[in-house]
């Protein structure tokens, strides 16, 4: 056996415990164990060594560059189910461009038959993210699922960049409670029809049951931390062009 596979066994071995370990503070929400977070970003690092290594064995010089393109992806998280979030992005798309940087969204990322939850992972992980939370983004599995998911992936103030419209209620708590509400009637409505049929060939099902608990979990805090961030009225980005959005986002990506 070559240095080279041995070095990829070596590789496996540890994204095996690395995938463990994240899953294990997945399972702790927000609140994560001190110790579980050092031991998981202290198995990042050697993960991020091993790979370094084995790029650097196999002469992929073609890594490095892919490396420093991943670092200058930004994603967008908005949700389709209202009239009012697409033209916003759609404009404020148009002003990134016009600035050099490309928005990666569903729409110019996801193709014919390419599966949709492989890019909320990658946008889930990516290091600038801009949120735009509404009224039915709050209320949306997907939008909800790629929030949580960035919270799980850790740095969650540092990596998201939320624009908040007008209609999400988030800054009154009697109308941050109705979407702690929402998420428990969608549990307890699948949880009650799950049960009038058989438990058997019920693929899908437990795992949507799994999703809205984990959203429901978390929802309070996630919306805590959206109301407490300065994220400028919509008005006030457009008139300016974004200008103090595009200003945080290249700052960071500098880092």
């Amino acid at each position: 056996m070559d240095d080279q596979e041995a070095l990829q066994k070596t590789l496996n071995r540890a994204r095996r415990v690395l995938q463990i370990l994240e899953e294990q503070k997945a399972s702790y929400g927000i609140r994560v164990p001190v110790d579980l977070q050092i031991e998981l970003e202290e198995k990042q690092k050697e993960v991020a060594s091993l790979e370094a290594r084995l790029n650097h064995s196999q002469g992929v010089s073609q890594a490095t560059d892919n490396m420093a393109t991943k670092q200058k992806e930004v994603f967008i998280s908005y949700t389709w189910r209202d009239n009012h979030s697409e033209p916003f992005v759609q404009q404020l798309e148009k002003a990134f461009e016009s600035k050099g940087i490309t928005i990666i969204r569903d729409k110019n990322a996801v193709g014919y038959k390419q599966r949709f939850q492989e890019f909320m992972q990658r946008l889930s992980r990516g290091k600038c993210v801009i949120v735009v939370i509404s009224h039915e983004y709050l209320k949306s599995e997907n939008c909800m699922y790629e929030l949580v998911e960035i919270a799980k992936n850790g740095n969650l103030y540092e990596r998201i960049f939320p624009i908040v419209l007008a209609d999400a209620q988030i800054y009154d708590p009697l109308k941050r409670i109705e979407y702690v509400e929402y998420w428990e009637e969608k549990i307890q409505k699948l949880d009650d029809a799950m049960k009038k049929v058989s438990g058997a060939n019920l693929q899908g099902f437990r795992e949507d049951i799994d999703l809205y608990t984990e959203i429901r979990k978390m929802v309070a805090n996630l919306t805590n931390l959206l109301r407490d961030m300065n994220a400028m009225t919509p008005d006030i980005h457009i008139e300016s062009e974004f200008e103090a959005l595009f200003k945080a986002i290249a700052k960071s990506l500098d880092e």
